[in-house]
């Protein structure tokens, strides 16, 4: 067993924020970046891929507002927007049919129709409004009618001026939340404006956009300085305008504590490198740390392939792909990884419907050796060394925050049986929603900025739980990697 790396439970890194608020397409420029040349089209697509060749042709207008005429809003009013910011009725509305509008013209799941639920949770928020609406009402009502979606990449963002969070951190640990910072170190946080902590977890689960449990109760209770911040106390229902109330247990003694929101950096921020790899001959394995699903010059052409070279001349027998701190990002990272293993005939990656205006194009996922072998000339050079190709045991180390493309990485290697799963069920369904729509969307009067999705996947082994990526070994995240060890000292 190996001490030396250990596996802690961190924040989402940063760059998932800054990707929220711009739109990325994988474009043949990218893929020119990555390989010296245009890679196999089939291929990356297969690999589900945002391909820019899968050209939108849909165009939508604004959709017809079901109330009085609308008030307009000065530009000095949205750039100085706080959390007393309002709209009224009218102007609430509008912005509401502008969302149904976007996902009845972009959403893989609306060709036909928005789906009954949404349109059902929408008819009840506009018959629930109120003359005045608040920014963050607004936001929170939007949640809730894309909730109904059951996807996870289609949300609306927090507004921006939620930026602080209460001055205390916390960790969550068997099934508490623990303050581990200021006057109540050591103290149970058990309830927020008299709120119990499990209540507030069933507010944000109606508000966070979501396919499966796993995602909900990582982005809760496991990202311990996510419980804390404005934006997540906001999304359920706290009034962070005012002192907030927070109850601390420890045996016998309660207390209560009023809090002021600070601006106070996030703790348990985490100055890790992306991507990294360490090798432990002793051990025979090489650990290959990737913290998100990215294609570019780094990963494909210095890191991975250093990394390749040198399990190959030190006779490597097993890789350990660590994905526990990936939130996903480009799936076509999974497929110059997979070109490398030496044993393919035929893989198969998830079958996938993209929505391209009113039509669906579906992709079954299958990838021919003929396909596999063009890419690693592509990437390796006509001439390649085959003994570079790697011809021993894979295993994927996952957790609940191991999401989108992340997950495909582990569903890839799992259904075509080429590596073994460790660790925890990741925090998104198999047959989940993705390529998300190559614009930023934004409510014409509360100017919230909202995505969605024009992909649906399933499952590349029908047999298989189509919603849960269920580990080959269920362990805890944090030892997943010391089961990787265990797992090989068994076998030699």
């Amino acid at each position: 067993m190996n001490n030396k790396f250990k596996y802690e439970i961190w924040n989402l890194p940063s760059y998932i924020n800054e990707l929220e608020e711009k739109s990325e397409s994988l474009t043949e420029k990218i893929l020119e970046k990555v390989t010296g040349g245009i890679m196999n089209r089939k291929f990356v697509a297969s690999a589900l891929a945002s391909l820019s060749f899968f050209v939108e042709t849909t165009n939508f207008t604004f959709p017809t507002v079901n109330a009085a005429t609308t008030t307009s809003i000065s530009k000095s009013e949205i750039k100085n927007q706080n959390i007393n910011f309002e709209i009224t009725k009218e102007q609430a509305i509008e912005d509401i049919n502008y969302v149904l509008n976007i996902i009845k013209d972009k959403h893989v799941s609306a060709v036909e129709k928005v789906p009954d639920e949404v349109t059902n949770q929408a008819k009840a928020e506009i018959e629930n409004l109120k003359d005045r609406v608040s920014v963050i009402e607004e936001w929170r009502i939007i949640s809730r009618i894309l909730v109904k979606l059951k996807d996870a990449h289609t949300k609306v963002l927090s507004p921006k001026f939620l930026n602080k969070r209460l001055p205390f951190d916390t960790e969550y640990k068997d099934g508490k939340f623990i303050c581990t910072s200021g006057e109540f170190r050591g103290y149970t946080v058990t309830a927020i404006n008299d709120i119990s902590v499990q209540e507030l977890y069933k507010i944000f689960k109606n508000h966070f956009s979501h396919e499966i449990e796993e995602w909900t109760e990582h982005s809760f209770f496991e990202a311990p300085s996510d419980f804390i911040p404005e934006w997540k106390l906001a999304l359920c229902g706290i009034d962070t305008s005012k002192p907030i109330k927070v109850s601390f247990e420890a045996g016998t003694e309660i207390k209560e504590h009023y809090f002021d929101i600070s601006k106070i950096k996030t703790p348990n921020a985490s100055s890790e490198n992306w991507i990294s790899y360490e090798i432990d001959e002793k051990n025979s394995i090489g650990i290959f740390k990737l913290n998100r699903c990215v294609i570019n010059d780094e990963y494909s052409r210095t890191i991975l392939l250093k990394f390749f070279k040198e399990i190959s001349d030190k006779k490597i027998k097993n890789i350990a792909v660590d994905l526990r701190k990936n939130p996903g990002g480009y799936t076509p990272s999974i497929a110059i990884f997979v070109v490398m293993l030496k044993h393919l005939s035929m893989l198969k990656f998830m079958n996938t419907k993209l929505r391209n205006g009113e039509i669906l194009l579906k992709d079954d996922g299958n990838v021919s050796m003929d396909e596999i072998e063009k890419t690693r000339v592509e990437l390796l050079g006509e001439n390649y060394d085959k003994n570079i190709l790697f011809d021993g045991n894979v295993f994927l180390l996952t957790s609940h925050q191991t999401f989108s493309a992340a997950m495909c990485f582990a569903e890839i290697f799992q259904d075509n049986h080429l590596g073994t799963v460790v660790g925890e069920v990741p925090g998104n369904s198999c047959k989940f929603f993705g390529g998300v729509v190559p614009s930023k969307f934004e409510t014409p009067n509360s100017k919230l900025i909202f995505k969605t999705t024009r992909q649906r996947h399933y499952r590349i082994d029908s047999t298989k739980d189509p919603d849960r990526l269920v580990p080959d070994v269920q362990v805890s995240a944090k030892d997943a990697l010391n089961k990787v060890y265990e797992l090989i000292k068994s076998e030699s």
